[in-house]
């Protein structure tokens, strides 16, 4: 296989005209300047848009302003960065959305009664004229700001993973299905958005429209709107449905596909599993380098990739891998594209294909020395967000030599007999513990200092507070309970009379 991926090179093999970088901002809302300089090099890699997932960090108005969350942008902030975007030529997406995953509304007392199921915030009843005029209200805002800085080509309306269906009492009276409650809703809103915005795209997850029996697609009209569907999967060997693909494209004028370089790796991840998401990007664009539909002779082309970023599983998770930690696999998955782009032919397995990046790999992230992934050490590399990644390597290093830890104090605390004649063994096990307390808890404050300090180059204070809290809290609520037990033993007064005595 030869690769040039060079500049004059103007004829890509791999036709994937968008390269999209999803950005998460749920509860965890980078600072819009770390986001700017980041712009020019996501260019450099091909990066050819952004889908921006507000949720609470839009700065909505009016009836809806309870939406945003405290540490929500400022609207004149995000203006002028949208118009940055927009001014270097990349394609900035909205997501709002409009089923599923709505928890930041409907956790509000005043969006409560629009819950499909009452116990749980995730999915609004589609069976309430309030519900679209919630809806509605979202997209119109979304809409008018974005169009009053540029002609709104995509949209996004989420609509993936829609756990409550018809379990309301006025959707179970339906005579409808699941999946025609489903569609019904999802094709009301790509109609509302067709005239709102006549030439905007809708784009939506595809895994509801994956549950359709194939002899119901026949009555399935979606296609007849404006909606364009993106297949995705972020497992490392991808398991696609080409049944689901081949309904897909007769009915729908454009596929997507979308990967993962963050937030899959579990939901208290704090790295990126490197060579998970790079397998898993690999497997996506092995996929469709020469995919043709049965019967046709030309290779498909799909409308893009989404390369998503998820900060949270869902709204009241916990934070996952952070941005500025997860460059390299940005950086890294954004080079196989390139690679797999303008090869004249697929690599083989993804040795071969990594060892035609590794270089260009390193040298984006301005390492000293070639890196593997499978055991990546950012101590020779020099990216923006690498001192933040040390120092959450430092912390996790810590936490781990305390936990191990734990256990043999706590063995210890079990043993201590306060009234046997061992006096110097009692006292010495009790001074050894309690220093390991101490130091225990200095290298975890530290490791705050360090790390508010370093984060805040990137987030607010709310964040940073939380995220902090978040990593730490746990271990040193333990390490103070197990100091409260030590004092309260030195305190039994036959103890410690008979210490002083002896």
């Amino acid at each position: 296989m030869e690769v040039a991926v060079t500049e004059s090179n103007k004829h890509p093999t791999l036709k994937l005209k968008n390269v999209i970088l999803h950005l998460d901002f749920k509860g965890s809302p980078p600072k819009l300047s770390y986001l700017k300089t980041l712009l020019p090099k996501l260019q450099s890699l091909g990066v050819t848009g952004l889908l921006m997932e507000y949720e609470d960090m839009f700065p909505y108005e009016g009836k809806l302003v309870n939406l945003s969350a405290e540490n929500h942008y400022e609207i004149i902030k995000l203006q002028e960065f949208v118009t940055i975007v927009v001014r270097l030529g990349l394609d900035l997406i909205p997501l709002v959305q409009t089923f599923g995953h709505l928890e930041h509304a409907l956790k509000l007392r005043e969006f409560q009664h629009l819950r499909e199921n009452p116990l749980y915030p995730d999915s609004i009843c589609p069976s309430q004229s309030e519900s679209y005029d919630l809806i509605k209200a979202m997209l119109d805002q979304i809409i008018n700001f974005h169009e009053n800085i540029f002609p709104l080509k995509y949209l996004h309306i989420g609509s993936d993973e829609v756990y409550h269906i018809k379990e309301c009492k006025k959707c179970l009276r339906s005579k409808l299905t699941d999946m025609d409650i489903y569609l019904s809703h999802v094709e009301a809103i790509s109609h509302y958005i067709k005239i709102r915005s006549p030439l905007t795209t809708v784009l939506l997850w595809d895994d509801m429209l994956r549950k359709i029996p194939m002899k119901k697609w026949r009555y399935v009209t979606l296609g007849k709107t404006n909606i364009e569907p993106v297949y995705w999967d972020y497992k490392p060997s991808i398991k696609v449905s080409h049944t689901s693909l081949i309904q897909y494209h007769k009915k729908f004028k454009n596929i997507w596909i979308a990967s993962a370089f963050k937030g899959a790796d579990g939901r208290v991840a704090t790295f990126p599993d490197l060579r998970k998401r790079l397998l898993n990007n690999f497997s996506w664009l092995n996929l469709i380098f020469d995919y043709k539909f049965g019967g046709e002779s030309e290779i498909y082309e799909f409308s893009g990739i989404i390369l998503t970023g998820w900060s949270r599983y869902s709204h009241m998770d916990p934070p996952c891998e952070l941005l500025p930690v997860a460059t390299p696999s940005l950086y890294l998955n954004l080079l196989m594209i390139k690679t797999f782009k303008y090869s004249d032919s697929k690599p083989k397995d993804i040795s071969i294909a990594l060892n035609y990046i590794n270089k260009d790999f390193s040298t984006n992230l301005h390492c000293q020395y070639e890196i593997n992934i499978d055991n990546f050490n950012s101590i020779h590399c020099h990216f923006e967000g690498n001192e933040l990644f040390k120092l959450l390597m430092d912390c996790e290093k810590i936490i781990n030599d305390i936990t191990k830890t734990i256990a043999d104090v706590e063995t210890d605390l079990s043993t201590l007999e306060l009234y046997s004649k061992n006096y110097y063994n009692n006292i010495n096990m009790w001074t050894k513990n309690f220093k390991w307390c101490i130091d225990s808890i200095n290298s975890l404050n530290d490791i705050r200092e360090k790390l508010i300090g370093n984060l805040s180059h990137y987030y607010g204070s709310s964040f940073v507070t939380e995220y902090v809290d978040y990593k730490l809290f746990n271990t040193e609520n333990i390490i103070k309970n197990i100091m409260k037990i030590l004092n309260n033993m030195f305190k039994v007064k036959n103890w410690k009379r008979r210490l002083e005595l002896d």
